[in-house]
C-alpha cells in the first residue's frame, strides 16, 4: 500500500500522472514554473497561476540510495532504491524514485525522462530512468 494524501494543491499532478503526463505549475504575472509550495519558490502567494505540462526531461541533481523502506509499506520489499532530486527543463525540482539497471552508473547531472510506474490501481507515480 502507497500511502497518498490527495489534497486541493495536488490532485492536478497525480491525477495528470494517471494519464502520463507531469504536471507542474506556472506563475500567470512572471511565467515562472514551480511545484506545489508557493512558499519556496519566486512566485508570490497572491500571483494567479496554471498548471502545464512538463518536458519530462531533467538532470539528477541530487540522490542517495536508500537501503531502508520508507514512505509506505510499498518499499517495503523494494530495498534498495534511489531516491532522486530531479532538476526538470523547466528549472523546477522534483523529488522521485530514480530507476537503473546499475546504481554506478547514476552520477550528478545524469540526464533523466520521466517514467510512470503503476504503484497501485489508483496511483500511478512519475519516476525517472536514466537516458
Amino acid at each position: 500500500m502507497f500511502n497518498l494524501i490527495l489534497d486541493k494543491d495536488s490532485r492536478v499532478f497525480w491525477d495528470g500522472a494517471k494519464k502520463n503526463k507531469l504536471m507542474i505549475q506556472k506563475c500567470k504575472d512572471t511565467g515562472i514554473y514551480f511545484l506545489y509550495s508557493r512558499g519556496h519558490s519566486k512566485v508570490s502567494a497572491d500571483s494567479e497561476y496554471e498548471w502545464v505540462e512538463a518536458s519530462g526531461k531533467g538532470n539528477v541533481y541530487s540522490f542517495t540510495i536508500s537501503h531502508i523502506p520508507g514512505g509506505s509499506k510499498y518499499y517495503l520489499d523494494k530495498t534498495p532504491y534511489v531516491i532522486g532530486s530531479i532538476l526538470l527543463e523547466e528549472g523546477v525540482r522534483i523529488t522521485s524514485n530514480i530507476i537503473a539497471n546499475n546504481f554506478n552508473d547514476i552520477q550528478i547531472g545524469s540526464k533523466v525522462l520521466v517514467e510512470y510506474v503503476k504503484l497501485e490501481e489508483s496511483i500511478i507515480f512519475p519516476c525517472f530512468k536514466l537516458i
